[in-house]
């Protein structure tokens, strides 16, 4: 018999009504709420959790510079952001009518688009790209980086009975992890990439390479 959702909690998955779906997806990550729930698989959840999240907020991130690379204007936008509209992305819709049609044709745009009022094109500019290519390129490392938080996530599942991955239990060791990650790595990243590519970008000077 194939089990229904959620798998984590037996009792949950036997109501015959929707609550079965709704508390089932509030529960899934109270994982000590689980069924044959143990310290060690506590921990694997979490870890793991942390990992797949990553790896959808890099493949969102991923996505939005693809999708303007592709259907947005921003190499036109770049030569004239006061006045050129940012485009988002294009609009395929069959029920268009005429009218809506010219009613969304804007920014320059041959058809129907939505305008980009996130700020996103604006921030892509202040920290130093330039062209489509520079978006492409940073969505191809953003699906590396999903890419290596997936194989996170399995790794983490793994590690059954793995002496080294119980130091995960130490607060102090999971802060480390985490925080040296988040404000050390990072932190360094960001500035070495504010000195040598976004400073001498807003002076027209364009990275190409380790040294420039």
């Amino acid at each position: 018999m194939a089990l229904r959702f959620p798998r984590f909690s037996q009792g949950l998955a036997q109501d015959p009504t929707t609550r079965r779906i709704w508390f089932g997806i509030a529960t899934a990550h109270d994982f000590e709420s689980h069924d044959d729930i143990t310290e060690e698989r506590l921990y694997q959840n979490i870890f793991a959790s942390h990992f797949g999240q990553l790896a959808i907020i890099f493949l969102w991130t991923s996505g939005n510079l693809f999708h303007v690379a592709w259907q947005g204007n921003f190499e036109t936008w770049i030569q004239d952001p006061l006045h050129v509209r940012p485009i988002a992305h294009a609009i395929w819709d069959p029920h268009f009518g005429q009218p809506a049609v010219e009613a969304f044709t804007r920014g320059g745009a041959l058809g129907p688009v939505n305008i980009a009022y996130s700020g996103v094109y604006q921030w892509w500019y202040t920290i130093g790209l330039r062209t489509n290519e520079d978006l492409y390129t940073g969505a191809l490392f953003l699906l590396f980086l999903s890419a290596l938080s997936l194989i996170g996530v399995g790794y983490t599942y793994n590690q059954n009975g793995n002496q080294e991955f119980h130091g995960s239990k130490n607060a102090e060791s999971r802060l480390n992890h985490h925080l040296s990650g988040l404000f050390g790595v990072s932190s360094l990243a960001w500035t070495g990439h504010l000195v040598h590519v976004a400073i001498p970008a807003s002076r027209g000077n364009m990275f190409d390479g380790i040294i420039s």
